[in-house]
């Protein structure tokens, strides 16, 4: 006998009338964002992220944890027996629930099946509907882990019953009314795709225990209706800009105007589809509203529907885009945080079109705030008084004033009804209204904060905390430029000992404009905003555990930065110089030189030439400059990074300053590859080229709860001049927690060599390999991660599991002398390390594993274990060298990527 079943179906008739009489009416009223297009500060996560270095802690064996992941183990443990001791009554979850009086009397939903859609996705329409099962871990039938957690946390009740209740998920009971309400949802939302005679019915079945059910909606899709053509009427008085710009800028792909009449669109292979043109109209509308018509409305356009044939639809648009205005007198009125202070009324002098026989005025309102400039309301004016309104102009007005950080609120408003005709029959003027409120000029923050420094002999890290103090001027010249003023000092220790001290200091100005001789370029690439921020640095350190001491680092920095759009920017280092003067201490060679070159008796790193340049690199002064470009375009959240893209490519060109002091004012004719220093000392400079392109993208999956997250990257550098190698900070290296996983922080490469000697038993890692301290010249990278929320607000946070594959390596360049290898009967004597494209696929690092995110609002922690699945290295090249008692365990803070 079958099972028993409840069946709902949906009753009503289609509402699109199927007579060739045309139908007249709006279209559906959309739901529309604020509007707000200003760009948003750096979140709080952002600013986190800054502060704390990502870099791994490694640990001999999987089960064997050191000291420091049993102490982050108990912290945990800690914050969640604080987590049941405290918690608040769980909250309502998101899925409807019946009333308690009802609970009893409902089956649990098993499962929802959707069944007969051909033409729209199964996820499209689960989003559509509110009737859903319980979530099931790896999609497992019946493993519903968080309905377990939740009825758990009935059965304690209590506190603690709370605690797991609000990491749980209620159970999914049967709603019927739901149900109902579904068939009716997704029979309305297939009538916006098109399908008119489209028929939607829900089956309850019971399974073998009468407490579970599944829901079935099935689904006759019925015949599509195609939209055949779409006629524009009423443009014909318009501009012919705002024409051609409603005409040939359709949001529909095969849309081409017919011979006859150049305002009708001929359609092909589109099916009818209300959101598609509820998105049309949004754009007729914005074009109208950038051509001078201030007044039109959603009111403005009205749709006609006509049938000609039963499976096709023609849409006539009716525009009445009413009067065309121009800028009127514009008023800016500014309120400042001062009290008691003066009204001024300064003079705002601005360009001003008065071709249309009336010249507007601009005016300012300035009270209780006695520093403003009105030079900061001039460069903030992204219109022309006079000239014909444009909506994307006065938002664009608003970006540059909220963009300057000066002002804590903006708004712009057109007095339609203060609207000016000079003559009878001339054209309108509408005045613009310009409210701001700035902020407190003067701040002073104080802030402590916990941080990773990596130690490049090792892979370990070291942990830290340290204070900072921050002074801001957010208009110290009155003209919106901001100075910011930040020192802050911090120490860190391994655990064992304190390990180092860090001192530092950063004044930096930001101004909301370009500086000469740069100013044109606003104009030349009609830009949304731009900024000017000028730097400098100075840090000075001392590395007990190296036995270093960084005497100074010095920096100074001018960079430009140009936003074309909300997501696409340039960044142009004009200038980038560093000073370093590095200092050994005693026992230097002890604890370093000899730990990471070998005690010199054959074992070890023997290349001369590369045990000359470490030592180079770590104690001679250097001077480093950088011309320097960037391409960005980012739509993804910088701290969450569910969604979205961020796509960066960058130029460089390096040390061409004092490259051209050496040759043409130190040593004339002549190249030595130093300049001078301070104190009779000689700066060390190595000229390079080097570009770079990392891409990362992040896909959404299911319905929202996994991400895809994607990531390539590729890079070269190149010395050119005396120096064969470039300089240390602009070298690449591969392997750690934001790398190739497998490997601990720079262990992998360069290529398949090894940087030690054959023979060599000691080796830096405490693992066993040796962190490649030369870096390369060439990178290739590539990483894919799946991330997967699994418990939701445990201790107030989300808890992701993620599962990723990396690959990649670094390699010496052409010049690189590389590390020489001795001749055998089967080869002769050669640079190993160097990239060449037939060997650069087997020489690839392969590494996989599983990961734990533990994400805050504003705050993420990240835990990976990884393996190596294929090592390059001739000392480890097999696969799980050590079986799975050797894992890679990273701590860090953010995504890895």
């Amino acid at each position: 006998m079958p099972a028993p079943k409840r069946q709902w179906e949906n009753p009503h008739t289609v509402l699109l009338s199927k007579s060739a009489r045309p139908r007249v009416g709006h279209l559906p009223t959309p739901s529309f964002a604020c509007g707000n297009t200003t760009r948003r500060p750096a979140c709080t996560g952002c600013r986190v992220a800054h502060v704390f270095a990502i870099v791994p802690v490694s640990v001999d064996s999987l089960f064997r944890l050191t000291y420091r992941v049993r102490l982050l183990l108990s912290l945990l443990a800690g914050a969640m027996l604080c987590n049941l001791l405290i918690a608040e009554p769980a909250q309502a979850q998101q899925r409807p629930v019946l009333t308690t009086e009802s609970l009893d009397d409902q089956p649990v939903i098993r499962e929802v099946r959707i069944t007969g859609n051909d033409a729209i996705r199964t996820t499209r329409l689960r989003q559509r509907i509110q009737t859903q099962a319980n979530r099931r871990v790896l999609s497992i039938p019946g493993f519903t882990w968080w309905r377990w957690v939740y009825q758990f946390g009935d059965t304690v009740g209590g506190r603690v019953g709370d605690a797991f209740r609000a990491s749980g998920e209620a159970p999914a009971y049967l709603d019927p009314g739901l149900v109902d309400n579904d068939v009716e949802r997704l029979r309305v939302f297939y009538e916006q795709q098109g399908f008119r005679d489209a028929r939607i019915s829900a089956d309850v079945v019971e399974g073998d225990d009468s407490d579970r059910v599944t829901v079935h909606f099935r689904i006759d899709e019925g015949p599509p209706t195609y939209l055949r053509s779409l006629e524009y009427r009423g443009l014909q008085g318009l501009p012919e800009p705002v024409q051609a710009t409603i005409v040939n800028e359709s949001v529909f792909d095969d849309a081409t105007p017919t011979d006859e009449n150049p305002f009708k669109l001929a359609i092909a292979n589109q099916r009818y589809e209300t959101p598609l043109l509820l998105e049309e109209r949004q754009r007729v509308l914005r074009a109208l509203r950038n051509g001078g018509y201030a007044a039109v409305s959603r009111d403005s356009i009205r749709a006609l529907v006509f049938t000609p044939q039963p499976d096709s639809f023609d849409v006539r648009m009716r525009v009445r885009p009413g009067r065309r205005y121009r800028f009127g007198d514009v008023q800016f009125t500014v309120e400042g945080p001062l009290s008691n202070s003066s009204t001024r009324q300064p003079t705002v002098d601005v360009p001003v079109d008065s071709s249309a026989g009336y010249a507007p005025t601009v005016a300012a309102t300035i009270r209780n705030e006695e520093r403003l400039s009105p030079s900061l309301l001039e460069r903030a004016l992204q219109f022309t008084p006079g000239d014909y309104y444009s909506q994307e102009q006065l938002l664009a007005t608003k970006r540059r004033l909220e963009g300057t950080g000066a002002f804590t609120f903006t708004n712009l408003t057109p007095q339609l009804s203060d609207s000016l005709r000079p003559a009878p029959d001339g054209e309108a003027f509408v005045p613009i209204q310009i409210e701001t409120r700035t902020r407190e000029r003067h701040q002073l923050r104080a802030e402590t904060f916990a941080l990773q420094r990596e130690v490049v002999s090792d892979v370990e890290s070291e942990l830290g905390l340290g204070v900072g103090l921050t002074y801001e001027n957010a208009n110290v010249l009155g003209g919106g430029e901001r100075f910011q003023m930040r020192t802050a000092a911090s120490v860190a220790t391994n655990l064992d000992s304190l390990t180092s001290v860090q001192l530092e200091a950063e004044p930096s100005l930001t101004l909301p404009y370009l500086v000469y001789p740069f100013g044109g370029l606003d104009d030349w690439f009609d830009l949304v905003d731009t900024r000017t921020r000028l730097s400098l640095s100075g840090l000075t350190a001392r590395r007990d555990d190296l036995r270093l001491r960084i005497r100074a680092r010095l920096g100074a920095q001018l960079r430009l930065e140009l936003d074309h759009t909300e997501s696409l920017s340039s960044f142009i280092d004009v200038v980038d110089l560093t000073i370093s003067n590095p200092d050994t201490l005693d026992q230097f060679s002890e604890r370093f030189l000899d730990r990471v070159l070998g005690p010199g008796d054959g074992t070890g790193i023997t290349d001369p030439v590369q045990r000359r340049q470490i030592i180079e690199d770590y104690t001679e002064p250097q001077f480093n400059s950088a011309l320097r470009y960037t391409l960005q375009s980012a739509t993804a959240n910088p701290l969450r990074r569910r969604q979205g893209h961020v796509y960066e490519g960058a130029f460089e060109i390096g040390n061409v300053l004092p490259l051209a002091l050496d040759w043409f004012a130190f040593s004339p004719g002549s190249l030595t590859s130093t300049v001078p220093g301070f104190g009779g000392q000689t700066l060390l400079y190595r000229p390079y080229l080097r570009g770079q392109v990392d891409l990362r993208r992040y896909i959404p999956l299911g319905s929202g709860r996994s991400t895809l997250a994607l990531r390539a990257f590729g890079g070269v550098a190149h010395p050119f001049g005396i120096p064969d190698v470039v300089p240390f900070d602009r070298r690449y290296f591969s392997g750690g927690g934001t790398s190739v996983r497998g490997w601990g922080l720079r262990e992998l490469g360069p290529g398949s060599t090894t940087l030690l000697a054959p023979g060599t038993q000691t080796q830096p890692s405490a693992n066993g390999d040796v962190a490649n301290i030369l870096g390369g010249d060439i990178k290739l990278e590539a990483n894919i991660e799946l991330r997967t929320r699994i418990i939701r607000q445990l201790l107030a946070a989300n808890w992701l599991l993620t599962s990723f594959v990396d690959t990649g390596n670094v390699w010496f360049g052409p010049r690189n002398p590389g590390l020489a290898t001795a001749a055998t009967d089967d080869q002769p004597a050669r640079a190993s390390g160097r990239f060449r494209l037939a060997t650069a696929p087997q020489e690839l690092g392969v590494g996989a594993g599983l990961g734990l995110r533990i994400a805050w609002e504003f705050f993420i922690v990240r835990l990976d274990l990884a393996y190596r699945m294929h090592d390059p290295s001739p000392l480890n090249d097999d696969v799980f060298r050590n079986g799975f008692r050797d894992p890679r365990l990273h701590f860090g803070i953010g995504h890895a990527f």
